[in-house]
């Protein structure tokens, strides 16, 4: 394309136009849009009209004159030429002059709105065009023309579906990278980068109901099924950066239905903030999911609705927005093509009365992922390095969240950028996170800590096996991983009884109490004391009645407490 561009400019204009990469963009879309036209083909005498957007309109008319010219703007005199550019906008007082009877003339009117045209440049003129967006390749070529860093196709072909304004502001930007965009969750609706739910890793606890649903939607699309027999209402819950948000819009584009995503906060903001303003916003997003139907009407934060049993000075307030919020959920449940779609990290701050079925109905938990999810996550945002190279790293990212790894793949990818190259496993392992090793002692510490969960949790009578891991690094952050784990799953306690309820307390505590007592009396035999005696309670009728003996006279303070805490859970 660059070799077009010569071949079209003086070299002192594509010195001068380099310079100015927007004008070059717009340069490079108008010969798009026009190089069917006899007027580009065979120059011939003639108008042409181009639809740009408002933001771009000056640069689109200095590239008409350069294609009109092939000279810089400062070599462009309309008074010395049979050529002309005209400028039409939208609401101008400026009058346009314009002469349409230059006999062997040609003429560019560029324009952000056909309305803005009069009758008479519409009747002169010889073809119309809306400029599309540009290309992937016209963006990575006018980068490369600005001196820019180079973007990889992917990232392009993402800043083409983004808006004007957006191009504008990153077209030259040195690094583009994913964090520049918006959440494609929060979007309008659909595009065409959005991943369908299908095809992203994770979301297991999701996806089954994801098919049956676009199975259903299909149905009803087709005249097979009615909509109110269709599961068209669920609230996503789980800890943050487990991709609820995201869900969103790939399940808009798996159902290949439109997207109109909000939040309470959102409605909130809106006007100066008082109830009347926020109860309009919220009638205004539902009526704007019914009139783009079918369409997921997406609201994050939803615990931010309110709860009508708090008790605050703000209680008539959320009284008023809950009661808002059940008519219009109750109502949107009977418009056909309208899915409900919530998303929260608190759902026992949410009103009982919006969860219930009819409304809320479908609970589905979004968990931190397993090991086998961490590397298909992580494999998937990087797009290059496979599965079996990124899984030993992945390995040692125990509960960091699909966010994280999407961090964790922006950085990677960065470094590549940085040295002009794809992203190599190289990269991921460079960006790592720092890990520690662990000092002897403190090993010792974390064995013992778990070996006392493990052990006393075996003895309790509810859990059947019981899988301990330690490992000699950790990430500096405790409080994503603390060396070590024991890993178990107590038996269905469905009616939840006393000694259930002190054996949670007893395992909970076995740590802490394990290591006191082993690093007292040394590895070996710390390790025997908590398995014979130190941590179980003595066999008498009241089980916490055990500061006499003997082996717990080193613990006494430890399971006072936890007898308050039985007390306390049994008081509840």
């Amino acid at each position: 394309m660059t070799d077009t561009v010569l071949d079209w400019v003086t070299a002192a204009a594509f010195k001068e136009v380099r310079k100015r990469p927007g004008v070059l963009l717009a340069y490079f879309l108008l010969r798009r849009a026009f190089r069917n036209t006899p007027q580009f083909r065979g120059n011939m005498a003639g108008t042409l009209i181009a639809i740009v957007d408002k933001q771009w309109i000056g640069r689109f008319e200095r590239a008409g004159q350069l294609l009109l010219s092939g000279q810089a703007k400062a070599f462009f005199r309309p008074e010395l030429t049979r050529h002309q550019v005209v400028m039409v906008e939208t609401g101008s007082r400026k009058k346009v002059d314009m002469d349409v009877l230059r006999g062997f003339a040609q003429t560019i009117v560029v324009a952000d709105s056909p309305q803005a045209l009069s009758k008479t440049m519409r009747l002169a003129a010889d073809a119309m065009f809306v400029v599309e967006k540009p290309s992937a390749r016209h963006v990575m070529a006018i980068r490369k023309l600005a001196g820019r860093s180079r973007v990889e196709l992917g990232e392009a072909e993402k800043l083409v579906h983004q808006d004007w304004d957006v191009i504008d502001a990153l077209l030259c930007r040195q690094v583009i990278g994913d964090n520049a965009f918006e959440p494609s969750a929060m979007r309008d609706s659909i595009t065409e980068v959005q991943p369908r739910l299908s095809e992203l890793p994770g979301y297991a606890n999701a996806k089954p109901w994801a098919a049956e649903l676009a199975a259903d939607v299909a149905s009803w699309r087709n005249g097979a099924l009615e909509w109110s027999q269709v599961d068209r209402a669920a609230l996503l819950t789980g800890p943050p950066g487990v991709g609820k948000s995201f869900l969103a819009g790939a399940l808009a584009a798996e159902l290949q239905v439109a997207l109109v995503a909000t939040s309470p906060g959102r409605w909130q903001s809106s006007g100066g903030g008082y109830l009347g303003d926020m109860l309009k916003a919220m009638r205004a997003s539902f009526e704007e999911a019914r009139s783009n139907a079918p369409a997921v009407l997406f609201l994050d934060e939803l615990d931010s609705i309110g709860n009508r049993q708090h008790q605050s000075q703000h209680a008539f307030y959320e009284t008023q927005v809950v009661n808002l919020f059940l008519e219009l959920t109750g109502s949107a449940s009977k418009w056909p093509g309208v899915i409900l779609l919530g998303a929260t990290n608190r759902p026992d701050d949410i009103d009982r009365a919006v969860l219930r079925s009819g409304r809320f109905e479908r609970h589905i938990r979004l968990e931190i992922p397993t090991p086998d999810e961490r590397a298909e996550i992580l494999s998937y945002h990087l797009s290059g390095p496979c599965l079996q190279e990124v899984r030993p790293l992945t390995d040692l990212l125990e509960r960091y969240s699909p966010a994280d790894l999407e961090w964790l793949a922006r950085v990677a990818k960065r470094r590549a950028r940085a040295e002009g190259r794809a992203v190599e496993i190289v990269d991921v392992e460079r960006s790592m996170p720092q890990r520690l090793k662990l000092p002897a002692d403190v090993l010792r510490r974390v064995a013992l800590h778990e070996c006392g969960h493990a052990l006393i949790a075996l003895d309790s009578g509810f859990v059947e096996s019981v899988i301990v891991s330690v490992t000699d690094t950790i990430l500096d952050d405790p409080a994503r991983q603390t060396g070590g784990r024991a890993h178990f799953d107590m038996k269905d306690s469905f009616l939840q009884t006393e000694d259930f309820l002190r054996a949670q307390i007893r395992i909970a505590l076995a740590g802490a109490v394990a290591e006191q007592v082993g690093m007292e009396v040394g590895r070996r035999e710390g390790l025997e004391a908590v398995a014979r005696t130190s941590i179980s309670p003595p066999r008498s009728r009241d089980p916490w009645a055990a500061e006499n003996h003997a082996s717990w006279r080193n613990t006494t303070a430890v399971w006072r407490a936890a007898r308050h805490n039985a007390h306390m859970m049994s008081a509840s």
